[in-house]
């Protein structure tokens, strides 16, 4: 690898995808990453249209298919009734309107498949258990140090990528502040066997069910032979059990199926006015932190990476100006955006049967349209 590679820090989703769409275009690519080994806990994806048609493109449509389900449906949910308020199609109807499928993934299935790829490519080399001590800018490129097996070493290359994730390092790099913003909420998730869950639940649908200050989604992983299940509701409560207590029975007996918990509090960030300083770009939750309720973060790492990677190879005079002129705005408007429709999902009272209502009032037609700038888009 000579030091006309673009250097990226992090091998999640984000940091994996551009390796794989620099190196399918021959370009050289050297990825750095903490953990000694590729792991995810058990947890799952969703792959929108607008990420599917990237990974679609970068040919692993077979190996996700393998991996993942296509969902025919996500059904919204009044928790406290249990009465389904909307179904809206997705299935062949996400890819006649939108142009590629709406999958769900276990996470570790969809990093395995991304590694691999990465792995299989000359022009990508990738170098677990390294921990980034600085990085600068030097009169030609950057420069990075890192830790590994106990040594220090340092690798030049033309360009850097922070694909770190929530906590980056990289951001003081391009001189954004690496603090968080606490959102009051937190998540718990779980995967379940699709044997412990009652016929109210479909292992070919995405459920969503909506409660004062809680919600849940649950949908199919594996085939459909497990399910993943998210809750989302205020870092004070103390249980799954407890956030649930008030909804249905069937909300109740999906909690009290599940054998164990992983549980975080959720943060994100307000759009931030670059996405780049020099030679130093962000990629992901480090460039764009935003609450889940959009199912939009690993998506929007990967669009990140297609417009990145292009930009890129086409060398221009400045791609990561470029690149930070064409994401800025739209990844902007999804993180306010996010912010918003958990405060639509989480409400009470009059509010909460004013949107069932509206909800039940509005053609399928109407509220899909209202997705189509995320799932109708394409890098060019």
């Amino acid at each position: 690898m000579s030091d006309s590679a673009t250097l990226i820090v992090g091998a999640g989703i984000g940091g994996l995808t551009l390796a794989l769409s620099l190196a399918r275009r021959g370009h050289s690519v050297r990825l750095f990453e903490r953990a000694q080994k590729l792991e995810e806990t058990g947890a799952g994806v969703q792959l929108s249209p607008n990420a599917s048609r990237i990974l679609d493109g970068l040919g692993l449509g077979p190996a996700l298919d393998a991996a993942a389900t296509r969902p025919e449906a996500v059904s919204i949910v009044d928790g406290l009734s249990g009465r389904e308020l909307k179904r809206l199609p997705l299935g062949i109807a996400a890819e006649r309107r939108w142009g590629a499928p709406y999958r769900v993934i276990h996470r570790a299935d969809l990093q395995s498949i991304l590694r691999d790829a990465v792995l299989a490519e000359p022009a990508a080399a990738l170098g677990l258990g390294s921990e980034v001590r600085t990085v600068r800018e030097t009169g030609t490129g950057v420069a990075l140090d890192f830790v590994r097996d106990g040594a220090e070493e340092t690798v030049e290359g033309a360009r850097l990528v922070g694909a770190d994730g929530l906590r980056s390092v990289m951001r003081t790099a391009v001189k954004l502040p690496p603090h968080v913003r606490k959102t009051g909420l937190k998540a718990w998730r779980t995967v379940l066997p699709a044997g412990a869950l009652s016929s109210r639940f479909s292992v070919a649908d995405v459920a969503v069910w909506l409660g004062p200050s809680a919600h849940f989604v649950v949908y199919p992983v594996r085939g459909g032979r497990e399910a993943n299940l998210v809750l989302i509701g205020s870092e004070a409560v103390a249980s799954p059990e407890t956030m649930v207590a008030r909804f249905a029975p069937p909300a109740r007996a999906i909690v009290a199926a599940a054998q164990s918990w992983t549980e975080w509090p959720l943060a994100d960030r307000d759009p931030d006015a670059r996405m780049h300083r020099g030679r130093i770009a962000l990629l992901g939750d480090a460039a764009h932190a935003a609450l889940p309720s959009l199912a939009q973060g690993a998506a929007f790492a990967i669009e990140d990476a297609a417009t990145l990677a292009r930009l890129i190879v086409e060398s221009g005079p400045d791609p990561f100006e470029a690149y930070e002129k064409t994401r800025l705005v739209r990844v902007a408007r999804m993180q306010m955006r996010a912010r918003r429709q958990i405060q639509i999902d989480h409400l009470s009272g009059v509010a909460a049967l004013a949107r069932n209502a509206a909800l039940m009032a509005t053609p399928a037609g109407v509220l899909l349209s209202g997705l189509d700038w995320i799932y109708s888009w394409r890098d060019r």
